[in-house]
């Protein structure tokens, strides 16, 4: 019995081999395709972040701005305003009064009510043009500041800023894959050596 089953283990054992480097090779695509779309999701989310931040800052700098100019000389306001409002990615720039009445504007000024779609015939561009407010407080409430950010276009700016490091990951993690590969590889001949080292003992 013991001499007619040692024929069957070499290939008991280059199957059984096949199987663990194939079932090791699924687990890494698993693993990489995970970390890949964790990645993704995480880059995403601080693009957002950014893109939130970015517009926060810039209506604040640009109430500020107004604010000043309250004090000093209300006559550059619109010009500033206008000025402000020449960024590629700010699509315009409203300042309203307490009462909600709009005072100055840009020129490419879009009421919200056309914005959201809301007016008649006007169709909803909400999602490509964000709008952010923010309170404009000397020694009281004085109004409000708008700006509406179109977000294609800041988006692009911030994807280009951060395109190096997103690529860095991929190339880590293909990196990662192949030294997986090369390791399956390795495993595998070690354990062929020393099955025959192990034959040729037994002679």
């Amino acid at each position: 019995m013991t001499h007619s089953e040692l024929p069957l283990y070499p290939k008991l054992s280059s199957i059984y081999n096949k199987i663990m480097q194939l079932a090791i090779a699924i687990l890494l695509i698993v693993i990489l395709l995970y970390i890949w779309a964790l990645g993704n999701e995480r880059y995403q989310q601080t693009l957002n972040e950014h893109f939130n931040f970015i517009a926060q800052q810039y209506l604040t700098q640009v109430t500020t701005g107004v604010a000043a100019l309250i004090n000093v000389d209300k006559t550059k306001i619109s010009d500033f305003i206008e000025q402000s409002a020449s960024q590629h990615w700010i699509k315009d720039i409203s300042y309203y009064d307490a009462t909600g009445q709009l005072i100055y504007r840009s020129s490419a000024h879009t009421s919200i009510n056309d914005l959201f779609g809301i007016s008649l015939e006007k169709k909803n561009i909400g999602l490509a043009f964000i709008p952010f407010v923010q309170e404009l407080r000397i020694k009281q409430l004085d109004g409000y500041i708008r700006i509406t950010v179109e977000r294609e276009r800041l988006m692009k700016t911030l994807i280009a800023a951060g395109a190096g490091q997103y690529h860095f990951l991929g190339i880590m993690l293909l990196m990662a894959g192949v030294v997986g590969f090369l390791l399956t590889r390795g495993f595998n001949r070690f354990s062929r050596q020393g099955y025959r080292l192990a034959k040729s003992t037994s002679k």
